[in-house]
């Protein structure tokens, strides 16, 4: 498999792009938005989920019509930066359902974690848990969510690739 964008052809990214827009049309509506047979973008559907184009289709849920989560970023960096300490943080963190996303980074931190928690006490119970089960942890600063200004959704495909020749 070619892990490249390269790889993909005009029809593929557009299958892409629409699905990134709207994950629950049915492979007929899919067909007909990218000009195919339902037959042959079923096959190229599958073939992108085979090869790991596509991660999987999920439901944005409004989480604040739900409930009214604690949402916090925090930034946290480590006092060493042995490859062990990271990957030991990074399994931690994954390993937390509340820690929504979490990225390493360079710059003034090393982690950049998103929580989502019932309470600021329960926040404060998981990042002191952190803490003490991580001593590599030197700093946690958190950045508490007052609102959300712009919700994900979906790459600007077409915008990433714009610079990048298609041979196909």
């Amino acid at each position: 498999m070619n892990n490249t964008a390269q790889s993909l052809d005009r029809l593929d990214l557009k299958i892409l792009q629409t699905l990134q827009d709207n994950g629950r049309m049915t492979n007929k509506e899919l067909a007909e938005q990218v000009n195919l047979s339902a037959s042959a973008c079923h096959q190229r559907l599958q073939k992108l989920q085979d090869d790991g184009w596509l991660m999987g289709f999920m439901g944005m849920v409004n989480i604040e019509r739900l409930c009214a989560p604690v949402q916090c970023i925090a930034t946290i960096s480590l006092g060493t930066h042995a490859p062990d300490a990271f990957r030991f943080l990074e399994k931690r963190v994954e390993a937390m359902p509340e820690a929504l996303e979490a990225f390493t980074v360079s710059g003034g931190c090393d982690f950049i974690v998103r929580f989502a928690c019932t309470h600021m006490s329960h926040y404060m119970t998981l990042t002191n848990s952190l803490i003490q089960e991580c001593p590599e942890i030197s700093n946690v600063v958190t950045h508490v969510i007052m609102k959300q200004s712009k919700v994900f959704s979906g790459y600007p495909i077409k915008e990433l690739l714009s610079q990048q020749p298609f041979a196909k």
